[in-house]
């Protein structure tokens, strides 16, 4: 019974299946990530693997923790961060929020997220970025406070704070290398 559980709650994490932070990094360069549809995305057919040094499950409060050198593997998308923080529904049908916490970093192809914290929402379609969030898509990047990404509107929002302001970084070639290759 109880592996049983343990396979849902596994399996709910595919359930979030979104794109997420990839989006982001393009958004200064939005005809760049038109014609893209791999950008780092959980999705709902490749499994899911998990590494980490610590797990716990807490029934009383609907979580599953990942401690330690966490490492999420999904098809050529890579994430890993100190803390994996699942949250799911009492039913464990589906998974509400995933928090990532602690040198989040997520890679896929020349794409690179980094934060210190990297929060999904399932029901919100977010996922936002922050902890000095960096995004990066070759030499293309883009900074600032906080990073949330609206999935289901392919739309991104880069925010500073008065302290620290929106930075970003565009090579013009690399973009209109990009859309050629998109083209073919």
């Amino acid at each position: 019974m109880f592996c049983t559980k343990l396979l849902r709650i596994a399996l709910g994490l595919v359930l979030l299946a979104s794109p997420t932070l990839a989006g982001s990094a393009a958004a200064p360069a939005k005809e760049e990530n038109k014609k893209s549809s791999s950008a780092f995305e959980f999705n709902k057919k490749d499994p899911i693997y998990i590494t980490a040094d610590w797990m716990e499950v807490d029934q009383k409060k609907n979580t599953l923790v990942y401690k330690g050198r966490v490492v999420t593997v999904q098809a050529d998308m890579t994430m890993r961060s100190d803390v994996l923080t699942a949250y799911y529904d009492p039913e464990m049908k589906a998974m509400s929020q995933i928090v990532a916490e602690g040198k989040v970093n997520a890679t896929q192809g020349l794409r690179v997220a980094t934060g210190e914290r990297a929060v999904f929402d399932d029901k919100a379609k977010t996922v936002t970025l922050t902890g000095s969030p960096v995004m990066r898509q070759g030499n293309n990047q883009v900074s600032g406070v906080k990073v949330v990404y609206f999935i289901d509107q392919d739309k991104a929002i880069a925010e500073g704070d008065g302290k620290v302001r929106v930075q970003a970084t565009i090579f013009p070639e690399e973009m209109k290398d990009r859309e050629r290759g998109d083209a073919k």
